[in-house]
C-alpha cells in the first residue's frame, strides 16, 4: 500500500485488457492502491443501480494538508488518464464540488454475490456490518483505482474500497 506522495503518476499506464471492454489503470505495473486519512460519510451507505458506494467528505479542505493531497492527487490521476487515453477529452470525476459545502470523494463497495468484497471492520480490528454504517461516521480506506471504461460515449473510472475502517468512540 502506497502513501500518495509516494507514487509517481509519470509511471502510470493504461492497457487494453483481454476483451477491450476497459483497460487496465496500473502505476509502476501495480494497481495503484492508497490510504485516506479518517473522513466523515455525510450520507451513510448509498445505492445506485445495484452498485453501493458511500462518499468521504474531505473536511476542512482549506485548512487541511492531507485533504488537499487528496484532493490533487485524485485530480492529477484524471488528469493523467485523459492524457493516456486516445481521442479522451474528459473523464468522468469521482470528485464533487459545493460551494456551500466541502467536496466528497465518490468510492464504490465492490460486491461480488450479494456479498461486500471489502474488508470491513472497526477500529479494533473487529468485523463490522457495513449496513450499520450511519450518516456521520467517520473511516479511514484503503482504496484502489485499476480499471477505466467507455460507456455510452463516456470515459469512467472508479475509486474502490479494500478496506475501510470505521471509526467510532
Amino acid at each position: 500500500m502506497n502513501i500518495i506522495s509516494d507514487l509517481d503518476l509519470n509511471l502510470l499506464q493504461i492497457d487494453n485488457s483481454q476483451d477491450g471492454k476497459f483497460m487496465n489503470i496500473t502505476c509502476a505495473n501495480e494497481p495503484i492502491v492508497f490510504s485516506t486519512p479518517s473522513y466523515p460519510v455525510p450520507f451513510g451507505l448509498e445505492e445506485s443501480y445495484n452498485n453501493k458506494f458511500i462518499k468521504l467528505s474531505l473536511r476542512n479542505i482549506r485548512k487541511s494538508p492531507e485533504a488537499q493531497e487528496l484532493y490533487t492527487f485524485i485530480e492529477s490521476i484524471e488528469k493523467k488518464l485523459v492524457e493516456l487515453i486516445p481521442n479522451c477529452n474528459e473523464i468522468q470525476s469521482q470528485l464533487r464540488n459545493s460551494a456551500k459545502y466541502d467536496p466528497v470523494l465518490t468510492v464504490k463497495i465492490p460486491m461480488g454475490k450479494n456479498a461486500v468484497i471489502a474488508d470491513v471492520k472497526d477500529s479494533t480490528g473487529a468485523p463490522f456490518n457495513l449496513y450499520g454504517l450511519s450518516k456521520g461516521d467517520f473511516v479511514r480506506c484503503i482504496l484502489v483505482i485499476d480499471t477505466v471504461w467507455y460507456f455510452r460515449g463516456k470515459y469512467s473510472y472508479k475509486i474502490k474500497a479494500k478496506e475501510i475502517i470505521v471509526e467510532r468512540d
